[in-house]
């Protein structure tokens, strides 16, 4: 992991795939606005909670102060509306008490017009400092839906945040004032300050930053997790296809030199049948043909396989051990073998006749290489046989280790991976292979269970 990170750190120039960072890039900038989604949200959320929380207690403490106004002492100051009298005096008495116990804005009482479309302000209990004077009667903003909430419903009402120049913001809440036998005789209004609300708000906004900066912490985090993932990624992608994509190569070469191979005898052959044509020697010429015949039968036998892979690598095999004066032969198998893998086929069948070719190549008597298919609903069968020198016990314990080979280091160099490669194929099944060598007879069988 931390050679991922310094090789990521170390190459910022190295070309990634673009959708890779189309992906990221959208997926960062999804997480930026679901985050300030989320701040917005929960600030509409706590400022909308605030308010109706006010609202709910201004609303309750203009139903407290309406119902314990002293009504005969209003009604008495709604006769003689002047601010000399003892029923004004009480009554602001009585305002002033209460706002200061609920730690109310302003409190007043209201008188509705007769039409019910207006209000008058007549006695009001305003904070010590405040710079207003108050006259009794004063015009006062009300809405008519607030109006009629009072006569119709009987209840209280609130109204939004107002923001006023000369008297701040605040929110206005109200409840109707009865007499004794229950008719509505004014309203109670309440004032309270929410500048509050506006500072909490700030403060939202305030403590949404480190959560801000955590969520684009993660992300720059995720994009780094996701540029290593991918290099991990196409580091596993290389070392699992490597092998097979070097095991294709050589085998298209190998295709390549067959054609050129065959080309090349296509030509002499004719040359040959030509001349004997000329000069008149018909039946050498019949002979000849009837050679190329018979070994065309055997290059045929190498395309009728089911399996395309298969047949390609069968055809180079046979072109490279005819190159060696090697009998390669084998049977027809007619499976297509879907249950493998091309890939696994090509690993396994490549490395297992590299090696019977190379061993029969030594033999100094008969050079004979044999491939034997059999596939049925349980498994799949691979015998590949050859003749030269025998593998001891001691080397066929080691056979199978990584780096281990038979041959000598002088004759081909570096070598050891091609079995180790089909005993990793073969575990990868849950197959079996077992090694068979005596009396100059080597052979490799490996059963497959069919998937």
């Amino acid at each position: 992991m931390n050679r991922w990170i310094e090789e990521i750190m170390t190459s910022p120039t190295q070309p990634k795939n673009p959708r890779v960072l189309i992906i990221m890039l959208i997926s960062g900038i999804l997480v930026l606005i679901l985050t300030c989604v989320s701040i917005a949200i929960s600030y509409f959320n706590t400022i909308q909670s605030v308010r109706l929380s006010i609202a709910n207690q201004s609303m309750k403490a203009a139903s407290t102060v309406a119902d314990s106004l002293d009504v005969d002492a209003y009604q008495e100051f709604l006769r003689n509306p002047v601010k000399e009298t003892p029923a004004y005096q009480r009554i602001e008495q009585q305002l002033n008490q209460a706002r200061e116990q609920f730690g109310l804005l302003y409190l007043y009482t209201i008188q509705l017009s007769e039409d019910r479309q207006s209000g008058r302000a007549m006695i009001v209990a305003r904070p010590p400092n405040a710079k207003q004077n108050f006259d009794i009667g004063i015009p006062i903003v009300l809405s008519s839906e607030h109006i009629q909430t009072i006569y119709e419903g009987s209840s209280t009402y609130y109204s939004e945040i107002i923001r006023d120049p000369d008297y701040g913001v605040y929110m206005s809440a109200g409840a109707p004032l009865r007499d004794r036998e229950g008719r509505i005789i004014g309203i109670i209004g309440v004032d309270t300050d929410v500048a509050i609300v506006e500072d909490i708000g700030d403060d939202v906004v305030r403590n949404s930053i480190p959560v801000f900066a955590i969520q684009g912490l993660f992300v720059v985090i995720l994009i780094f997790l996701v540029l290593c993932m991918e290099r991990w990624y196409q580091r596993a992608i290389k070392a699992a296809v490597g092998e097979t994509e070097e095991t294709y190569q050589d085998e298209l070469r190998s295709v390549i030199c067959s054609m050129r191979s065959i080309r090349h005898d296509f030509v002499n052959h004719m040359q040959v049948l030509y001349g004997l044509i000329e000069c008149g020697y018909y039946p050498k010429a019949r002979d000849y043909v009837q050679s190329l015949l018979k070994e065309t039968k055997l290059l045929d036998l190498t395309v009728r396989f089911a399996n395309p892979a298969l047949m390609v690598l069968l055809h180079t095999k046979w072109e490279q051990a005819k190159s060696k004066q090697i009998v390669m032969q084998f049977e027809e198998c007619s499976d297509p073998i879907d249950s493998i893998s091309s890939i696994d086929l090509i690993k396994i069948l490549s490395n297992l006749i590299d090696n019977a070719i190379e061993a029969a190549d030594l033999a100094d008597g008969e050079k004979r290489v044999s491939i034997y298919f059999c596939c049925d609903e349980e498994q799949v069968i691979f015998r590949v046989e050859n003749t030269g020198p025998e593998i001891s016990p001691e080397q066929r314990a080691r056979i199978f280790e990584n780096g281990f080979t038979t041959k000598t280091e002088k004759k081909c160099g570096a070598r050891g991976t091609g079995l180790t490669i089909v005993d990793a194929v073969v575990h990868k099944y849950k197959g079996k292979i077992e090694v068979g060598s005596e009396r100059g007879i080597t052979r490799f069988t490996v059963w497959l269970p069919v998937k």
